[in-house]
């Protein structure tokens, strides 16, 4: 039998901690089994295993700790008040140190985001998962190692001792909002208000004229007062309709105004994994929609796909990408993509906010569907820089929309809008007058009408409206 290998210190005491009294090290998880997640905020496969985790603190509340260890990739994410939004966003309550200069995860070793590390009560490493692992093989895992550790009376004391959750009260009007889309039969604003598990419509003066939701956790069909949605990211508005990414869900949500009533149009409710052909087909965090000509194009984010919903058909098929994580151009089902994240239609293009890889890509929308990138090289290719073609440089981009040969761009973890001229192939920064409002904070969406830009100050929990002519900035919901 091949020996344990005792867990190195984590040596974190000058590190942020957050959910916690104060730092945390191998000698305060005595009695109880330690479960290390190494993540990124930005990474989609680290957003998947969220959920497995809340289901292993819930199941074993007393005596398993989970703690995250965030080693972060981009810049942006080094920022402690960047990251302190992101354990908001995804309501983790389990202890979270900022691991800056990846200090533990060098000391641990480790190769890939996201990686589990098991630690027993002796401070010997029990288990490693790279990865996503899955849900009930893990849960299983662990009910068998606490029984195996139970009987051996090595489990004393209770987790939750260790947690001291800093709950945010919720009374913005949005709650980290996402998408936001414009129907100009309807004349209305819809917006994914995403952490209250809602789509709202607003009319020209910003007012909310619907909530669409009841609010809780869920799929549940029905009128706007039933229907359950969860952390909804993308979405278009056209002829009375608003079709939704669903993304925690993962599903593809269909919104008839008049009639106020929502179904679920596409996914199974189960995450999948690369796309497939078929009327029942598992869809992975939808993260943005865009419709043309009767096919509803979805960003796959979590198996780095475009796909295509055939209204009429009522089924789904892979559009673009082999479901490889990179940055490859050519035709659509050889290129590939790393976590799709924001789509818009227009010049008979779709465009592309690839957000791993920092690009700005688009596919072509005739029988030759070549896909082309226009910002953007590689998986660790970042920055804030503007220029022509690829001489410039974005940080994780979430959101885009094309309007009259430019492409908008929603620079997240830059915390600014850009513009793509496709005539030029020049990028420069919107200049936002934002004295009295200030600053963007890690925008996932925007969207251009009548020379105006209205973007979701997404950390902000506020809608802001840009006059591109003067650069005043307002604030249009908050």
């Amino acid at each position: 039998m091949k020996p344990l290998l005792h867990a190195p210190k984590l040596n974190a005491a000058d590190l942020p901690w957050f959910n916690t009294r104060g730092p945390l090290d191998l000698s305060d998880f005595k009695g109880k089994l330690a479960i290390l997640d190494f993540w990124t905020y930005c990474c989609i496969n680290c957003i998947h295993v969220i959920p497995t985790l809340k289901r292993i603190e819930e199941s074993f509340s007393d005596s398993v700790i989970v703690v995250g260890v965030h080693s972060p990739k981009f810049p942006g994410e080094k920022n402690t008040r960047n990251l302190e939004q992101a354990i908001h966003r995804y309501e983790i309550e389990h202890p979270v140190v900022q691991d800056v200069h990846f200090s533990i995860w060098k000391n641990y070793a480790i190769r890939a985001w996201p990686t589990l590390i098991l630690v027993g009560p002796n401070g010997y490493i029990l288990g490693e998962y790279s990865g996503e692992p899955n849900p009930d093989m893990l849960l299983n895992t662990i009910d068998g190692i606490l029984k195996d550790l139970k009987s051996q009376n090595a489990l004393f004391g209770d987790a939750k001792d260790l947690l001291l959750v800093d709950k945010n009260a919720d009374e913005k009007t949005l709650s980290f909002p996402g998408k936001i889309s414009y129907s100009f039969e309807d004349k209305e604003f819809a917006i994914a208000d995403s952490n209250h598990n809602q789509v709202v419509t607003a009319d020209s003066e910003g007012r909310i004229t619907r909530r669409i939701g009841s609010g809780k956790i869920g799929k549940r069909e029905g009128t706007f007062n039933e229907a359950e949605f969860f952390r909804p990211q993308g979405l278009c508005f056209q002829e009375g309709v608003i079709w939704v990414a669903d993304t925690e869900n993962h599903l593809l949500r269909r919104i008839d105004v008049e009639g106020e009533t929502v179904a679920t149009c596409a996914g199974t409710g189960e995450q999948g994994t690369a796309l497939k052909i078929g009327k029942e087909v598992s869809l992975s965090s939808p993260w943005d929609v865009s419709v043309a000509d009767g096919w509803l194009y979805f960003a796959n984010a979590g198996s780095h796909q475009i796909g295509v919903y055939h209204i009429d058909e009522g089924t789904v098929e892979p559009f673009a990408g082999t479901s490889q994580e990179a940055l490859i151009d050519g035709p659509r089902f050889n290129g590939a993509f790393a976590q799709p994240s924001g789509l818009s239609t227009g010049g008979n293009k779709l465009f592309l906010a690839d957000s791993e890889t920092s690009a700005i890509r688009s596919v072509r929308l005739d029988e030759f569907g070549f896909i082309a990138t226009y910002i953007g090289k590689g998986l660790f290719d970042f920055g804030d820089h503007d220029g022509k073609g690829k001489q410039a440089l974005l940080q994780h981009p979430l959101g885009v929309h094309y309007s009259k040969d430019k492409v908008y761009i929603a620079d997240s973890y830059n915390h600014k809008i850009k513009v793509l001229d496709l005539k030029t192939q020049s990028v420069i920064t919107v200049d936002l007058a934002t004295e009295g409002v200030g600053q963007l904070w890690e925008p996932a969406g925007v969207f251009e009408l009548n020379n105006r830009l209205y973007i979701s100050d997404t950390n902000n929990h506020r809608i802001l409206k840009v006059d591109l002519e003067s650069g005043r900035t307002e604030v249009f919901i908050d």
